[in-house]
């Protein structure tokens, strides 16, 4: 990546909890890592924070010491072993879950201080359609939406989606299906896929200019090894590096540098859901 641009921001959402958005912002950001990008990951969940868990971290000073002015952001940036760097939230502050004035001011001034040095910016926001995930969501250049294929999953992103375009003008969303059937995964996230732009286009897109575009940008197999790397705060390729998971995770960090490697930081332009990009998993 060209050194002379800001960092490409990406808020990884999710409609539900349990969908597994967490662990896969940390694996991601590996991965991309890996592929000498420099990462940041900045724990967008700023009231119920845990990707410090996740990663086997305990950090001393949190995203709300910088929030107090207590902290510097370079005091409470972690360099992880994992390849990337870290920004963590604190859990349990019921306060950072409502968006006010001071702390959206303090949050871009943080990214304005702290951007330059990265090419990706990824936001593991909360659930849900809180004001806070709201707001990371449209910081970011792109929006990566987990789901899995369960009906509640689905109608959650479909929400989130419907208040981020109405409420937001964002229109382009990148999609990744979790917890695929292992027997066919690329087949069950074009379908999901498929089914969920069907509904945008049906119930609140007839008309509007310009259309919701998704963009499937892979799927992951259900595989054991991402909840024994879960109860073992290890990553993928730490704990199972031939695991189906962890190379699936390794094709979709490509087929994001391929989507944003040549994009201007304003964003990118959209288009329809005709051709997904898969993730090269096993069928």
């Amino acid at each position: 990546m060209a050194s002379y641009r800001k960092a490409h921001r990406i808020a990884v959402i999710s409609g539900k909890g349990g969908v597994g958005k967490t662990v896969i912002t940390a694996n991601l950001a590996a991965a991309l890592a890996d592929a000498n990008n420099r990462v940041l990951v900045l724990d967008a969940d700023l009231g119920l924070a845990n990707l410090d868990i996740i990663l086997g971290l305990n950090p001393k000073h949190t995203l709300q010491d910088i929030f107090q002015g207590s902290r510097r952001p370079d005091e409470v940036l972690i360099k992880t072993e994992k390849g990337f760097d870290l920004l963590p939230a604190g859990s349990g502050l019921h306060k950072n879950t409502v968006l006010t004035k001071n702390l959206a001011e303090k949050m871009e001034a943080i990214l304005t201080d702290l951007e330059d040095r990265y090419d990706v910016i990824l936001f593991d926001a909360g659930a849900g359609l809180g004001e806070v995930v709201l707001f990371f969501a449209s910081l970011a250049h792109q929006i990566l939406v987990v789901v899995t294929p369960e009906p509640t999953a689905l109608m959650d992103a479909y929400a989130s989606i419907k208040v981020l375009k109405q409420h937001y003008k964002k229109n382009n969303f990148l999609l990744l299906v979790n917890q695929a059937n292992p027997n066919h995964p690329d087949r069950i996230g074009t379908t999901v896929a498929r089914h969920l732009q069907g509904v945008i286009s049906k119930f609140f897109d007839a008309g509007e200019s310009p259309p919701v575009y998704l963009q499937l940008i892979g799927s992951l197999p259900q595989d054991p090894a991402v909840p024994r790397s879960v109860k073992n705060r290890q990553l993928l390729f730490e704990i199972c590096p031939p695991a189906v998971s962890a190379g699936c995770v390794s094709m979709i960090a490509n087929n994001l540098r391929t989507n944003f490697r040549d994009a201007p930081s304003a964003g990118l332009e959209s288009r329809p859901l005709e051709e997904p990009v898969v993730s090269g998993s096993a069928k």
